[in-house]
């Protein structure tokens, strides 16, 4: 599925799944009037309509793409050599947070091999004054690095000694990897709008890591 927001400063961003890039630029040639230019800026593929529309590809998961031998001069070829790229084969570390709810694991070639899922109770805010709104406010603090903890300690039990390509966080896991024994883990890349953390989402959002960033701008 494609998903589609606001750019910061215009223009909009569709995140496109690496088998639907060719067909994606293939109907953006069909929509804009053709291809006029394609080439490589800094870590981004961008690419130029002759109607004046541009669309900037940057690869989610790292430091850009390696558009010395992946770009052709054929902007479909292109694309092919840039799906198949994001579809090689890797191990990638995913961890997800969200309110006393962590889950962590190792997606290797689109499956799980290993992961830890839980969800914890952290009490919400609460609208009474005084010492009732004390009270509740240092209950909550504590179930919530109570809650933290048991994260952190399951993340260092599945990552701590593993061997993956990249590492992808997603929802508030800063304070998870504050830990020093965690200060090694790098995240790759960061998603913030993440759904409920359990098992099913590590495969999803490893394969969104994947997935290419297209800025377009009319």
């Amino acid at each position: 599925m494609v998903k589609i927001r606001p750019a910061s400063g215009g223009g909009r961003i569709v995140e496109v799944e690496p088998e639907r890039l060719p067909r994606w630029v293939a109907n953006f040639a069909d929509r804009n009037g053709g291809i006029a230019n394609h080439h490589a800026e800094g870590d981004a593929w961008a690419i130029e309509s002759n109607e004046g529309t541009s669309a900037s590809v940057v690869w989610t998961l790292a430091d850009g793409l390696p558009s010395a031998w992946l770009l052709d001069d054929d902007p479909i070829k292109a694309a092919e050599h840039l799906r198949d790229y994001a579809l090689e084969p890797r191990t990638i570390a995913v961890l997800l947070a969200r309110k006393g709810a962590y889950s962590v694991g190792l997606v290797k070639d689109g499956r799980v091999a290993v992961s830890k899922t839980d969800t914890a109770y952290v009490q919400g805010k609460t609208k009474a004054g005084g010492q009732s709104q004390q009270r509740f406010a240092r209950r909550r603090e504590g179930q919530a690095k109570a809650a933290e903890k048991r994260a952190t300690d399951a993340v260092y039990a599945v990552l701590g000694n593993a061997a993956f390509d990249a590492l992808v966080t997603g929802g508030p896991v800063e304070g998870i990897l504050e830990d020093p024994k965690l200060a090694t883990l790098k995240p790759a890349a960061h998603f913030g709008d993440i759904a409920e953390p359990k098992q099913a989402l590590l495969t999803e959002t490893a394969y969104r890591a994947i997935s290419f960033s297209v800025r377009v701008l009319a």
